[in-house]
């Protein structure tokens, strides 16, 4: 992938190759860090330079450049997409099964529509001599849901804002942090918010330089 015109900030030459390489390895950071600094010895230090480099302003703000370029580029494939999130998000078991006292009941899928279609992860069928059971599973709705309000801006991440965790949430968002807290009782679950690594004596800066503490 080119460099979709001049960089809007000054990058050093191995920023902008971990950026190239990025989007050419379909947004492997690890892998676009190997290429970028490979001094690098295993893919977990990789791993996590590659996650440090990316809260890096002017890193951030040239990928959000150059996916912006992308968009405009193919509008029609950006419509695709958020349609097909949208009817993940919005799918409804009911279309696909009703279920009561007797029993869980298919439904057949003749008719159902393609986006429909996508919603359904995985359908299987076991029989053996004893019997057989069905296995129905849709894909993961919160997921999907969560990428759609990020899409229509509904909710946001506190990195995106500032590195302060004090910071006020902007009139018109929902803080995402508590909206997961609300969905998991928790709010890190996981590393959801990409918060970054502490770095410890031996860990690579964004440069690929050893850390030294002390």
């Amino acid at each position: 992938m080119g460099n979709n015109n001049k960089p809007q900030k000054e990058l050093t030459p191995r920023q902008l190759l971990f950026i190239d390489k990025y989007f050419e390895l379909k947004f492997d950071g690890a892998a676009a860090y190997f290429f970028a600094y490979p001094q690098v010895r295993t893919r977990e230090t990789a791993k996590a330079a590659a996650s440090r480099l990316l809260t890096n302003v002017n890193v951030v703000e040239e990928i959000e450049r150059r996916q912006a370029v992308l968009r405009k580029e193919n509008k029609d494939t950006v419509d695709k997409v958020r349609e097909e999130v949208e009817a993940l998000a919005f799918a409804n078991i009911g279309n696909y099964l009703s279920f009561g006292p007797d029993g869980v009941v298919l439904k057949s899928s003749e008719g159902m529509t393609p986006e429909m279609m996508a919603a359904v992860a995985e359908v299987s069928e076991t029989v053996t001599e004893h019997g057989g059971s069905v296995r129905f599973k849709m894909q993961p709705k919160t997921k999907n849901l969560e990428l759609l309000m990020k899409y229509y801006g509904l909710i946001v991440e506190r990195k995106e804002l500032t590195n302060k965790e004090s910071a006020p949430i902007p009139e018109g968002y929902i803080d995402f942090r508590k909206v997961m807290q609300d969905i998991w009782a928790s709010s890190k679950p996981g590393r959801l918010w990409n918060e970054g690594l502490k770095l410890e004596d031996g860990d690579l800066d964004e440069e690929g330089n050893l850390i030294k503490k002390g």
